[in-house]
C-alpha cells in the first residue's frame, strides 16, 4: 500500500505494518536486496515444520523495523536513524544461498557473510547509489556493520535486532512457541551507555527469557535431527560442485547471480549430485545411528570441528561398518554462545536520581547460555543404522 506522504506500508505477519520511506524503498528495490527473496531463512526446516518457508528478505525488513523502534526509543536524530535503519536493512545481503548452511564453505576459506556484505556495499554501484540518494555515505553503513560506531551493537551484539527478529519470525513460521520474546520491553529499556548498548536491570528477566528462547530454538528447530540430515546431505553435494560454486573466488556480480534456486538447479542437473536432490524431494533422508552431547572440556571437540578430520572419521566408520563411504555422515552442530562473560557481553545499567551507570548482573541462566553447546550425530541410511552404530562405538571408543 502506497501512501501519498512519501512512504510505503508493508503488512508483515510478525510485526504488523512496516514503514518504508522513499529512500528505503530504493534500497529494497536494488538487486542485492531483491536477491534475498530467493534465499531461505531456514534451509530444509520445512521438511519438519511445513510453514518455514520465509526468506532473508522478510527477515531484513523485520530488522529494519526493529531498528526504527530502537531509534525512536533512543531519541536518535534524523540522520542517525537513517544510518541505523539502512544498516539493519542491508546487514544480510552477503549471505550465501541457503544462508548459514553454505556459509560453512566460506568460513573454511576464512570468510563470512558479513565480509561479503561489506564487499557488496563497496562494489555494487546500484546499491551504493540507492544508499547515497538518502544523503548517507556507504562508509557510515560499513562503520555500523563493522561496529566502529556504537550503533553497531544494535545490529550485531548480544541483544540485537537480528536475534529479536529471527526468534519471533522463526517461531511464527514454524508454529513453534520457543522464540516468543517481549521485544518491546527490551527496546524500551535500552540505552547507549559509555558507547555500548545496555539494558536496564529491570529488563534482566526478559533478557533471560530471550536467552532460553534462543537456546530452545536451536535445539528444537535449527538442530532437529531430520533438518540436519537433509542439510548434511545437501552440503556434501555442494562440496562436490565447488569447481562451479566457489563463492570466495566469484566477483560481486557473479556472487549476486546465485541464490537457492540456481544452486538447486545446478545440483539437480549434475550427474554427481542429482540423486541427492531427488532424495530430498522425496524425503528419503539419513537416520541417526549415534548421537552424543559434546562436553566442552573433551579433547576431541576441536578435532570434530575440522572438516578433514570429520571426512577421515566418516571413511573409517564406513569401512568398519562395511557400508559405502557415501552413506555415512558426521554432523557436529553447535549453539554459539550468547555473550555474557567476555568483552562483548550483555551490559546492564541502573538509573538512580538521573544518574546512569553500568552494573554487573549475575545470572545462572545467562551463564549457562554463554557456553557453547555442541552435538555430534552420525547418520546413515535406514538399512545400515545398526552396523554404523556399532562401528561408531568401536572407532570412537577412546573418545567416549
Amino acid at each position: 500500500m502506497v501512501d501519498g506522504r512519501g512512504f510505503k506500508l508493508i503488512k508483515d505477519p510478525v510485526h504488523g505494518y512496516l514503514v518504508l520511506d522513499d529512500f528505503l524503498l530504493k534500497i529494497v528495490d536494488s538487486t542485492p536486496l531483491q536477491r534475498l527473496r530467493r534465499i531461505t531463512q531456514l534451509p530444509f526446516v520445512y521438511l519438519v515444520y511445513p510453514g518455514a518457508r520465509h526468506s532473508r528478505f522478510d527477515h531484513s525488513l523485520g530488522c529494519m523495523h526493529l531498528a526504527r523502534l530502537f531509534a525512536e526509543s533512543l531519541k536518535l536524530g534524523e540522520h542517525e536513524t537513517k544510518v541505523l535503519t539502512i544498516s539493519a536493512l542491508v546487514h544480510d545481503i552477503g549471505h550465501t544461498p541457503y544462508s548459514h548452511l553454505l556459509e560453512t564453505l566460506l568460513r573454511e576459506k576464512g570468510l563470512t557473510h558479513e565480509d561479503l556484505t561489506v564487499k557488496i556495499l563497496k562494489e555494487n554501484g546500484e546499491l551504493a547509489e540507492a544508499i547515497e540518494s538518502s544523503n548517507v555515505e556507504v562508509k557510515e553503513i560499513i562503520d555500523v556493520l563493522e561496529k566502529k560506531d556504537p550503533l553497531g551493537s544494535i545490529i550485531s551484539g548480544p541483544v540485537d535486532v537480528d536475534k529479536l527478529d529471527f526468534l519471533l519470525r522463526d517461531s511464527y513460521f514454524t508454529g513453534a512457541s520457543y522464540g516468543l520474546v517481549d521485544v518491546a520491553r527490551i527496546i524500551y529499556r535500552s540505552k547507549i551507555v559509555d558507547g555500548k548498548l545496555a539494558l536496564s536491570l529491570k529488563a534482566a528477566g526478559v533478557v533471560e527469557e530471550l536467552a532460553i528462547a534462543r537456546y530452545q530454538c536451536f535445539v528444537n528447530i535449527y538442530f532437529h535431527h531430520t533438518v540436519r540430515a537433509a542439510q548434511s546431505m545437501f552440503l556434501r553435494g555442494v562440496r562436490m560442485m565447488q569447481d562451479i560454486l566457489d563463492f570466495k573466488s566469484m566477483s560481486v556480480d557473479e556472487y549476486l547471480e546465485h541464490d537457492d534456486y540456481t544452486v538447486w538447479c545446478i545440483m539437480k542437473q549434475n550427474e554427481k549430485t542429482k540423486n541427492i536432490v531427488k532424495n530430498i524431494e522425496r524425503r528419503i533422508l539419513p537416520k541417526v545411528a549415534y548421537e552424543s552431547r559434546i562436553l566442552r572440556e573433551k579433547q576431541y571437540v576441536d578435532l570434530l570441528m575440522n572438516p578433514e578430520s570429520i571426512s577421515n572419521l566418516e571413511e573409517e566408520i564406513a569401512r568398519e561398518a562395511g557400508v559405502p563411504r557415501e552413506y555415512v555422515w558426521i554432523d557436529t552442530p553447535y549453539i554459539p554462545p550468547l555473550p555474557f562473560l567476555d568483552q562483548d557481553k550483555i551490559e546492564f545499567y541502573t538509573e538512580e536520581k538521573g544518574e546512569i551507570a553500568l552494573v554487573e548482573y549475575h545470572s545462572q541462566l545467562l551463564k549457562f547460555t554463554s557456553e557453547a553447546y555442541k552435538i555430534m550425530r552420525v547418520y546413515t541410511m535406514k538399512d545400515y543404522v545398526e552396523g554404523v552404530e556399532a562401528a561408531v562405538r568401536k572407532v570412537l571408543k577412546d573418545l567416549f
